[in-house]
């Protein structure tokens, strides 16, 4: 009789909190998924929460919904918990071997179907979260190094690495079919209309905003709708109409400054057939762009060192910048760096244009880590330039200066923030240079600094930019005067 009237409230609960499970609530839901997951039959609880999960929109918070419970669920029975480190340890370098170990599992409890396909964003995605696990203490030997077992340590760790498998998987399934011709059809039409408004124009600038637009917290279908946009430019890219792949490629710009960007590797195919042809200065400025952005998202395993280093002689000024500019990301730890030095040197003391030869500074500056020769040639490079007129030039010499202690780094840095129309750049550069490790200022010239800023704060430096729609406009300035005062107080 005990058994029967224990078995019929079970099923009550379980009934009740299978329900609750579909709540359209979120917060009835998680409560749900953690009562299931603490007081109803395990095996119950993870089949009905497993599913749950998979059902779980998404939202920028997914540890406060239903995937909590779900992490409970899974650490209550050894065996269950065991198994799950064990698929995370044993694939924390095999994005795709790990995503088959444990979708299959989540099949077995009673979940999903195991995924039968794995693209290249889906993996790029998990790669990205596993190096994250990495850094939390995962291991191939599992969480022996986090805490004891049953610590909070111990047990943040095993959660996050649920609730960011669950994430990727759910955030990366495809639309289904008729939603995805939907989103192809509207990206044509905006393209279409895009078309219409002359390259580089405010106007088309607006027209295409949409398909570059950061993602919306509630929508876990944003990232497989994004990706059906790339494609829908990169097709564009590749249509062999001049004018429609200008379109594509000043489109693909925008997209590509996305932090989490999609269908790398047809976009890296994309922009080398288009830099194997002759481009016009602003295809070709945009193509050198997206490279730049490619390489910064994610290191490309060929950065293509010697298209930018070729490009350093360009007749167009605007193409040599973007040349030099990327070269202080794409060269970093390449067995072409030394020669970039050297050509980026040559371009700082002997090209007709600031801008170009403040680009090169710039460079020359993110390039010195230290190592000999470079080291002395970039230091020897700057310094030479220090007094010069241009301020991007000098801003990046200071920097350089102040980040390796010269001796004269602090008069330098002092003097020219006596000017009452200082430019910007030299408080980034400043701000730059303060967030290296180890990096202080003297305790005679923080407070010096710090009267100077607070002056320029007082006279109303922020807006005193001779453009205000140019960058930083007043807003930025102010947010950069303001910053920087902070840090530095706080390290008073």
């Amino acid at each position: 009789m005990f058994k029967k009237r224990r078995e019929r409230k079970q099923a009550e609960l379980h009934e009740e909190l299978g329900a609750a499970l579909r709540d359209p609530d979120a917060t009835v839901r998680a409560k749900a998924a953690v009562d299931a997951a603490e007081a109803a039959d395990p095996e119950w609880a993870l089949r009905e929460l497993a599913s749950a999960v998979a059902r779980e929109p998404w939202a920028d918070d997914f540890h406060e919904t239903v995937v909590d419970g779900f992490c409970t669920a899974l650490r209550r029975e050894t065996t269950v918990r065991e198994r799950v480190e064990g698929i995370v340890a044993g694939h924390l370098d095999d994005p795709e071997g790990y995503l088959r170990a444990w979708t299959g599992f989540v099949e077995e409890i009673g979940g999903p179907p195991a995924l039968r396909e794995i693209g290249e964003d889906l993996r790029d995605d998990m790669r990205a979260r596993l190096t994250y696990l990495r850094s939390q203490g995962w291991a191939p030997e599992g969480l022996d190094g986090v805490g004891r077992p049953g610590s909070f340590p111990r047990e943040m760790a095993f959660d996050f690495a649920v609730l960011l498998t669950s994430l990727v998987v759910r955030r990366n399934e495809p639309l289904p079919a008729e939603e995805e011709e939907r989103v192809r059809v509207e990206t044509r039409a905006i393209l279409e209309r895009a078309l219409a408004a002359d390259p580089d124009s405010d106007v088309r600038l607006e027209l295409i905003a949409p398909l570059s637009e950061s993602p919306d917290d509630e929508a876990w279908t944003d990232r497989a709708r994004h990706g059906l946009q790339v494609d829908e430019t990169l097709d564009l890219c590749m249509s062999g109409d001049d004018a429609r792949a200008t379109l594509g490629v000043e489109t693909l710009n925008h997209q590509i400054t996305r932090d989490d960007l999609l269908r790398r590797r047809r976009t890296r195919e994309v922009l080398d057939h288009l830099l194997a042809r002759e481009q016009t200065p602003f295809v070709l400025d945009q193509l050198l762009v997206c490279y730049v952005q490619l390489h910064v998202v994610a290191p490309l395993p060929d950065p293509p060192v010697d298209l930018f280093l070729g490009l350093l002689g360009h007749p167009d000024s605007t193409i040599r910048s973007t040349a030099a500019s990327g070269l202080g990301l794409l060269a970093v730890g390449t067995p072409e760096e030394g020669r970039v030095v050297d050509a980026l040197v040559r371009l700082l003391d002997d090209d007709p244009e600031d801008e170009v030869r403040g680009a090169a500074a710039e460079s020359l500056a993110g390039l010195d880590r230290g190592e000999e020769p470079v080291s002395r040639t970039v230091s020897d490079a700057l310094e030479r330039h220090a007094d010069a007129p241009a301020p991007k030039i000098r801003a990046a010499s200071l920097q350089h200066a102040l980040e390796n202690g010269a001796t004269d780094a602090y008069d330098r840095l002092l003097r020219e923030f006596d000017s009452p129309d200082v430019d910007w750049q030299f408080l980034s550069a400043c701000e730059l240079a303060s967030a290296e490790d180890g990096f202080s200022l003297p305790d005679d010239i923080r407070p010096r600094l710090v009267e100077r800023l607070e002056r320029l704060e007082k006279t109303g430096w922020a807006d005193r930019c001779a453009d205000p729609d140019s960058y930083p406009g007043p807003d930025r300035r102010a947010e950069m005067l303001s910053d920087l005062l902070e840090q530095l107080r706080a390290r008073g």
